[in-house]
């Protein structure tokens, strides 16, 4: 399969009805429902919220996680409530952690009614999370990683992948999810200990035919444009959240705008 062409990835975010091409980035701890508005003020085409543990497994690895940074420690039998708390007009996707296929399509069957989008999350590098089998411990098990996508694909919504490029299966796993469901490939193009991207990830993944969510230290127009040009449709910011910087969101958000 080659590269979706850029076109058919706009008709794509535009018939999801994204009205910028800016979203923001999952960070745990952080984007929950009490965020979503404030994201939607400031421009954000799709709220992304996350990650959250999808099963039994991620649930005590969040728990373990949580005492010592900010983590979203939800019970998965309570994140449907969680997220009929979201009160945006954007699209929604939740990124989520899965260990097994049987709990992607139990819990994906319970959030297809509230998200436009769930994204399987295959970035989280916590100790306590790749140990019981998911984030990036996925991307060794391109078998289960696919089950889940197949699992997700089952339900009424669209199916994302959030993985990072530096990771050695990195490109083993985006040749998996070539012949899967997948309709949406998030990529963390990170560039190990210098603050800026590598865009070869975002080009690899732009390969395998799905519309591609450039991610990693994007705060202007020249970045946006080198993820575009580098084969994504869309971009994901992070940090900004952090560090209150919403003028970055305000500012792509306008430059990335579609128009109706």
């Amino acid at each position: 399969m080659t590269s979706v062409c850029r076109s058919e990835a706009l008709r794509f975010w535009k018939r999801l009805g994204c009205p910028s091409l800016t979203f923001n980035a999952p960070m745990s701890g952080h984007t929950g429902p009490e965020l979503a508005p404030e994201l939607e003020r400031h421009g954000v085409g799709m709220v992304i919220l996350g990650g959250y543990p999808g099963d039994d497994a991620t649930y005590r690895a969040s728990k373990l996680v949580a005492r010592r940074r900010d983590e979203f420690a939800v019970p998965p039998d309570r994140l449907p409530e969680e997220l009929s708390r979201v009160d945006v007009e954007v699209p929604v996707a939740v990124n989520v952690r899965f260990t097994d296929s049987h709990g992607a399509e139990k819990l994906s069957g319970e959030l297809a009614d509230l998200v436009d989008i769930i994204e399987i999350n295959t970035h989280c590098r916590q100790p306590e999370v790749v140990r019981v089998g998911a984030g990036e411990a996925l991307l060794e098990d391109r078998t289960r990683l696919v089950e889940i996508v197949e699992a997700v694909a089952e339900h009424d919504v669209y199916v994302s992948v959030k993985l990072r490029g530096p990771h050695p299966a990195f490109e083993d796993a985006l040749e998996a999810l070539r012949n899967s469901s997948v309709d949406i490939l998030h990529v963390d193009a990170m560039k190990p200990g210098e603050p800026t991207y590598e865009l070869e990830y975002v080009r690899a993944a732009a390969r395998v035919g799905v519309p591609v969510i450039g991610n990693n230290s994007i705060r202007s127009p020249k970045d946006v444009r080198a993820m575009f040009e580098a084969g994504a449709s869309a971009v994901s910011i992070g940090r900004p959240i952090l560090e209150g910087n919403w003028d970055v969101f305000d500012r792509l958000a306008q430059y990335t705008a579609l128009e109706e």
